[in-house]
């Protein structure tokens, strides 16, 4: 009986510093001042893309989803624990490796609005998570060329296309292609933009520069078009691809072509999660090394 009594005695003198560093700890991610910069992650979800994009001032975006609930891992892993919010996705086309995630995303995050081009609507992918959208009664808008989200002062994301202008066009060429900027850096996503609708991009803005591309569906030899590359003089290209996947992707004549260029490339079938960060003048990227 002794014993016991001191064991009730002394446990409250280890558990309350415990205690205390877990309050401070909650209290210090809380009500920490929120990020100047502007963060994106791209995601490492397999034969798919995914991008997290983290705003000054808290907001936040998804654009695509991977295929699977691989997507949870990286949100989990790089927004904030307490807040199970997304302010906004946008979806590129409705193809499964692009919107296949959204399934888990819906039910495990509370998403403010989805933005989509309206195409390929009639997948059995986009209807599977449609369905979900309408449950939670989710706004969801069409976003025509040109649209515009002033998400935070000096930054923004801009529609660029989507390719539904080309003629019998392709879900890959229908993509809403987004321009991602913050302050003087621009960041492009391109979905699975093929060469079509790369050369219909290149004709409508010829002097618009990017610094980050992530690279048209997972670096396919069909994406590639020298003339985009050419006009958009990007520092850096990231490859979202699943290792050793069916497609052989990302073909060798990419990668020689982006290599000849002196592009550095991030790929997310060797390096991860790819992550990049700016303060609108200023790029840095956390991977330890291009290939």
């Amino acid at each position: 009986m002794p014993k016991e009594k001191g064991v009730k005695k002394i446990f409250p003198l280890f558990a309350l510093p415990i205690l205390l560093i877990a309050f401070l700890g909650i209290w210090y991610f809380v009500f920490l001042p929120p990020s100047r910069d502007l963060k994106i992650i791209f995601c490492d979800v397999g034969q798919g893309d995914g991008a997290i994009l983290e705003f000054p001032g808290g907001r936040t975006a998804l654009v695509d989803s991977g295929p699977d609930k691989k997507i949870l891992g990286c949100l989990g892993k790089n927004l904030p624990f307490y807040s199970k919010k997304i302010d906004l996705v946008f979806l590129s086309h409705a193809d499964a490796d692009h919107v296949g995630g959204l399934n888990y995303v819906l039910k495990r995050y509370q998403v403010g609005q989805i933005v989509g081009s309206g195409i390929g609507k009639d997948t059995k992918a986009y209807q599977s998570f449609s369905d979900i959208v309408k449950e939670q009664k989710i706004p969801e808008i069409i976003a025509l060329q040109g649209t515009e989200f002033d998400i935070a002062p000096m930054a923004k994301v801009r529609v660029l296309l989507p390719g539904s202008t080309l003629n019998n066009t392709s879900l890959n060429n229908a993509s809403e292609i987004l321009q991602v900027s913050f302050g003087r850096e621009n960041i492009l996503l391109t979905g699975d933009m093929e060469k079509e609708e790369a050369g219909l991009f290149a004709k409508l803005y010829p002097d618009l520069h990017a610094d980050i591309i992530k690279v048209p569906h997972h670096g396919s030899k069909y994406s590639l078009d020298a003339n985009f590359y050419s006009r958009l003089h990007p520092k850096y290209a990231v490859i979202s691809v699943g290792a050793k996947n069916r497609y052989g992707q990302p073909h060798k004549q990419v990668l020689d072509f982006l290599k000849s260029k002196a592009i550095k490339v991030f790929r997310t079938d060797k390096q991860g999660d790819v992550q990049f960060e700016t303060n609108g003048t200023e790029l840095g990227q956390a991977n330890p090394a291009s290939l």
